[in-house]
């Protein structure tokens, strides 16, 4: 479940909001490193959050986040013990919400991920 098929599946429920997920290539690694029945619970927290705003606030749900993840948000799933970080674009009518990092919410490992991929990420998002 962890590959395109995913954000193709997620898709295809949301393309009535006019919402698009997309992952970075290293987001899919993560997700891969969980077992399938905690890969199904992010989906479902990503397909929660695309359904009820992923929008940065006013406009959405997102929480702003600072530093070089400005742009960006998190998502937080204390019951998992992870944090789901993504950038909520504009495109085409569309808003997308590409994940950059999927990770354990201890000690702010998953910020400091994320910050380390933003210059790819923002490459692999432009094709």
């Amino acid at each position: 479940m962890a590959d395109s098929h995913a954000a193709d599946n997620l898709n295809a429920i949301l393309a009535p909001l006019h919402v698009r997920i997309r992952f970075g290539e290293q987001a899919i690694r993560d997700l891969a490193d969980y077992p399938k029945g905690i890969q199904s619970q992010i989906l479902a927290l990503i397909l929660h959050r695309a359904s009820a705003g992923s929008s940065l606030k006013p406009e959405g749900l997102g929480e702003p986040l600072h530093g070089e993840l400005s742009g960006f948000s998190k998502i937080k799933a204390k019951s998992l013990s992870l944090r789901i970080i993504y950038r909520p674009r504009r495109i085409d009518g569309f808003l997308h919400m590409e994940i950059i990092a999927i990770g354990p919410r201890d000690r702010e490992e998953v910020y400091r991920e994320a910050t380390r991929r933003v210059l790819r990420f923002r490459r692999e998002m432009q094709e």
